[in-house]
């Protein structure tokens, strides 16, 4: 298997060509990392995690600054240091969100789709909403009417009850038995949740990150790199996910590169827990010193660490 130099510059480079901005990598670090790890972080710890990956101090401060007014982190200041956490909203939304990046595998899939028509959502409460669903695999099957191949409607319900929208949104489950009908809707899928698109997606992931399966760090920076791969590969893959509802096989096109995605980032995961938490616990600290080890939570994460 051919493999590929592992560096924080090649890594940076990796985030770059993405397109990720400090921003979003600043939620993937709170998300994948730091609600594991106590919840709280100091800013100066957020600065050193995200510089190697071409973040200076600047842009994570402002980047910081934006989640705090958009209602994602909350800030603590003891004397002259800033601490933050995720606020209450912002944790439910990455619970729902972990639900799917840290699945074991695909759950069955018993033919029921969920139907979801806003009626009487009120204008400030629709974009919310929406990336919600969106964040959950939801997608427009017609104007006005969102679907999901899926009975389990948990998320659904947590949305709707936190925004209070549960006399407000009608919810319905719909099967199509016949097989013609089985066709058009694998047609739709295609078309509505652009399956190419997606599955190119895939396969760039694929690509960039199963050189490194198997691969061991030998370097001075090794815990670090271990944690920055870790943390890019979470985000590169939870990018995905927002675009792809986990439809079951049988609505998916042979050879499908999201089920190898799925598998390969459990592997590196994995592969990169034990160096990565070290650099986690030695290197970033919040108000009571270095972050504490990982609650039980986190080890149930891909079917169990």
């Amino acid at each position: 298997m051919a493999t590929k130099p592992i560096s924080s510059d090649s890594i940076a480079q990796r985030v770059s060509e993405q397109g990720i901005s400090c921003t979003s990598m600043v939620i993937t670090l709170f998300g994948d990392t730091v609600a594991a790890h106590g919840g709280w972080i100091w800013l100066g710890s957020v600065i050193h995690a995200m510089e190697p990956l071409g973040f200076n101090e600047r842009l994570v401060r402002t980047a910081v600054f934006r989640l705090v007014q958009q209602g994602w982190l909350q800030v603590n200041k003891v004397g002259r240091r800033s601490y933050y956490c995720l606020t209450d909203s912002a944790k439910s939304e990455h619970e729902k969100a972990n639900r799917r990046i840290y699945a074991a595998n695909h759950a069955r899939w018993d033919g029921t789709w969920t139907l979801v028509l806003p009626l009487n959502v009120a204008e400030e409460l629709k974009e919310p909403l929406r990336k919600s669903l969106l964040w959950q695999g939801y997608n427009t099957l017609l104007p006005g009417l969102l679907a999901h191949p899926s009975s389990d409607r948990r998320s659904l319900n947590e949305t709707l009850q936190e925004l209070n929208l549960a006399s407000d949104v009608l919810v319905f489950s719909a099967t199509n038995d016949e097989a013609s009908s089985q066709l058009l809707v694998k047609k739709l899928v295609q078309e509505r949740w652009r399956l190419e698109e997606l599955g190119a997606l895939y396969r760039d992931f694929l690509a960039f990150y199963r050189p490194y399966l198997g691969l061991s760090i030998s370097s001075p920076e090794a815990t670090q790199l271990a944690f920055l791969l870790r943390t890019v590969m979470v985000h590169d893959y939870r990018r995905i996910l927002l675009r792809d509802p986990d439809f079951p096989e049988k609505m998916l096109p042979s050879g499908w590169a999201g089920l190898e995605a799925q598998q390969l980032l459990q592997r590196l995961y994995r592969q990169w827990q034990a160096p990565s938490i070290d650099f986690i616990q030695n290197q970033l600290s919040n108000a009571q010193g270095p972050l504490p080890a990982a609650g039980e939570q986190f080890y149930q994460r891909l079917g169990g660490l």
